[in-house]
């Protein structure tokens, strides 16, 4: 990455981190979650206005063309202050689909400039509570079946639904409140919530159909992946600030706990596994901007995750245990951030699915 560039991505870092600060930070995320979860619509917008979702869409589509790299900047900034609102998701997954299939769909517009959020539902549960094959139809124009797992579904205007149509798979939009679509959700342990989406006849727009839509989907995940590693990123980081801030003042035996050797210890550890990730993050985005193999894609967005979950789960345990008792209270806001390490750990693959992912392909490519 030559020098402007970087000198680009430093200048959108300080934009976006601004923007949260002024918001309120980490402090606006425990507001929201008291009020029943959800997002800030006007923060939807100023995001919007700042550019902040069009940073992977091309120019010739109304964005501004900066790449993942732009993006890992922007999801660092949201890890670091919890934001909830659906950035990766609208950057990764929503806007990574349409830009793919059809990118001069009104709705790209619209997503771009913060008008409408939109979720992606793509999965669907088993009768044993795991993933299962596509069952969804889509025919003359309705939906029918269910989808799971959906991030973000609970406020979305509309749902990006990927099902099985007569000619092969298809990507449609159902609009939130049409008839027949049902939405339950499930909170978890942040306090946001995952939904379950039933389809009965539910009228929707056909988008895209045929081979291409699997790939598209398939490139849209890695995507939403890796931006995913880069909001776990910047967690870590601010995780460690909390919990070095607290034993520099924290005092016993008259001493702040952090002229303990111990202490001291833990803490660069605890530093150089956020640095480590860091690193590894931003190279895997920045290769994944000029790489154009799927499966070298799917190794690098794996490898992302798995360095970032793995950094994200000692740090924010161990921030918990530098704390003492006080860390397992509610009113410290350390305990925010184990939470959404937690879910955003979990969402897309943990860090054992991820090494499974990137091993395996390996052993693949040694073979061949």
């Amino acid at each position: 990455m030559n020098s402007s560039d970087q000198e680009d991505l430093r200048l959108l870092r300080e934009s976006a981190r601004t923007l949260f600060d002024r918001a309120g930070g980490s402090g606006r995320a425990r507001k929201l979650r008291d009020a029943g979860g959800g997002w800030d619509g006007n923060m939807i917008r100023e995001l919007a206005e700042a550019g902040v979702f069009g940073v992977t869409v091309p120019e010739d589509n109304g964005g501004l063309g900066m790449g993942l790299a732009a993006g890992g900047v922007i999801a660092e900034e949201v890890g670091r202050v919890i934001a909830p609102e659906p950035v990766v998701v609208t950057i990764g997954l929503s806007l990574g689909l349409l830009r793919r299939l059809c990118p001069d769909h009104a709705k790209m517009e619209q997503l771009v400039g913060g008008e409408t959020v939109l979720a992606v539902a793509w999965l669907e549960r088993g009768p044993n509570g795991g993933p299962a094959e596509a069952s969804c139809r889509y025919a003359d124009g309705k939906l029918t079946g269910g989808k799971a797992w959906v991030v973000g579904a609970s406020d979305a205007q509309g749902f990006l639904v990927v099902a099985e149509g007569d000619a092969g798979p298809v990507v449609v939009l159902a609009e939130a409140g049409a008839d027949g679509l049902s939405v339950e959700e499930r909170r978890q342990a942040d306090g946001s919530a995952m939904g379950e989406l039933s389809f009965s006849g539910t009228p929707a727009e056909e988008l895209a159909i045929g081979g291409a839509v699997p790939g598209a989907l398939a490139e849209a995940v890695k995507d939403a992946t890796a931006l995913a590693a880069a909001e776990l990123v910047g967690l870590s980081a601010r995780a460690f600030e909390i919990a070095l801030e607290y034993i520099k003042t924290r005092e016993q035996f008259d001493k702040p706990i952090g002229s303990f050797q111990v202490i001291q210890h833990r803490a660069v550890d605890l530093n150089v596994m956020c640095e480590v990730a860091q690193s590894g993050v931003r190279e895997a985005l920045a290769l994944m901007d000029s790489e154009t193999d799927p499966k070298a894609r799917a190794r690098l967005a794996s490898r992302a995750k798995a360095r970032a979950v793995t950094a994200a789960k000692k740090v924010t345990r161990d921030a918990i245990q530098l704390h003492g008792a006080v860390g397992y209270t509610d009113e410290f806001d350390i305990g925010l951030y184990l939470n959404r390490a937690l879910v955003l750990s979990a969402w897309l693959g943990d860090d054992a699915y991820h090494r499974r992912i990137w091993f395996e392909a390996r052993e693949e490519e040694a073979a061949q």
